[in-house]
């Protein structure tokens, strides 16, 4: 059930359904002024003739090994809702970071939401994948970890922070993040919802808190609602050649079987593994356009209404990164609340 007392979230999401924010981004289109926005990088003062300047700023945490790491914060200029602002923090890809523009197409979708966007750097341009703390590798799940702290102790730049909408997502190497994320002891009962765009998860060796063959009510315990958008001609991410899938992999059938969100799912009803029922092939909810091609949404609401928490857009032929989605994915964010 999200906070709205909706069950299902797959038919509300497209831009324009009617969810506060999601249709302000008319607001930018075409060649009004707000449509530059974004020409400039990570802030612009064209944002002030419309809701006021926001703030920007970065920060840095420092992890156990004693590596320095980076964020950036982008604070817009709506009043802040009285129980403090959401936020989402974004990750960027292999060879990115979370400066400059990155993160800014969300603007116009979190700014009426009066939410603080954070865009944390990885060591090295990358991901360290891993739940845990392995020795000799970046801390980069720690990094986050303490930052998520930090933001519910401490809120950012003055601005508190609603402990109950903190949401996470990423692309590519960052869209693996996620899912350790919701491993980690730490992390995983922090997270209102998360938004995956091209990752997947494997475990390193000595990672005790990853698990990724089987659903595990130790590691998968986390009720998190889960956004996963993935392209069928993904190259760069591409699903393991285990027994799950057919081989060669067969686009039409094997995406239905939700991996790995599936884990989580099956740990709370919504999956069963062998698909007696037919249900785990999920629910078609909705079908749209996106870059001239075809996407599909679905959801396990096969099993029960409050499966739509699980949700997979799977675009055929699609590839490595869905792109134009930042509308869609913070009207899934956002319906969430955390323990709700």
């Amino acid at each position: 059930m999200n906070r709205n007392g909706i069950a299902s979230v797959g038919l509300l999401v497209a831009l324009g359904a009617g969810l506060p924010g999601v249709g302000s981004a008319e607001r930018f289109a075409g060649n009004s002024p707000e449509a530059v926005i974004f020409s400039d990088g990570f802030e612009s003062g064209t944002l002030a003739a419309w809701n006021g300047d926001p703030t920007s700023g970065s920060g840095s945490i420092t992890t156990s090994d004693a590596q320095s790491h980076t964020y950036f914060y982008r604070i817009p200029g709506t009043v802040a809702p009285a129980g403090g602002r959401p936020v989402l923090l974004w990750l960027h890809g292999d060879g990115g970071s979370g400066g400059g523009s990155f993160g800014s197409g969300f603007y116009p979708y979190t700014d009426p939401d009066g939410a603080i966007v954070v865009t944390p750097s990885g060591i090295g341009q990358t991901w360290t994948h891993a739940a845990g703390d392995l020795p000799g590798m970046p801390q980069d799940s720690q990094f986050l970890s303490l930052l998520i702290d930090q933001l519910i102790a401490e809120g950012v730049a003055g601005s508190t922070v609603d402990p109950a909408r903190i949401y996470l997502g990423g692309v590519s190497r960052g869209a693996y993040m996620p899912y350790y994320l919701l491993q980690r002891p730490s992390t995983k009962t922090k997270l209102a919802a998360v938004a995956v765009n091209a990752g997947l998860l494997y475990c390193q060796a000595g990672d005790a808190d990853c698990e990724a063959d089987n659903s595990s009510p130790t590691h998968h315990d986390a009720p998190t609602p889960i956004l996963h958008l993935h392209g069928t001609n993904d190259g760069a991410v591409s699903p393991p050649p285990t027994s799950t899938f057919h081989v060669p992999i067969d686009w039409n059938i094997d995406w239905r079987v939700f991996w790995p969100m599936k884990f989580w799912a099956g740990q709370h009803g919504c999956f069963g593994g062998d698909n007696s029922t037919g249900n785990d092939d999920g629910v078609l909810r909705e079908t749209y356009l996106v870059g001239g091609n075809t996407a599909q949404v679905y959801d396990l609401t096969g099993w029960a209404p409050a499966c739509a928490k699980y949700q997979l857009i799977l675009v055929t032929n699609g590839g490595h990164v869905i792109g134009g989605q930042e509308g869609r994915i913070w009207a899934f964010l956002r319906s969430y609340l955390l323990g709700e």
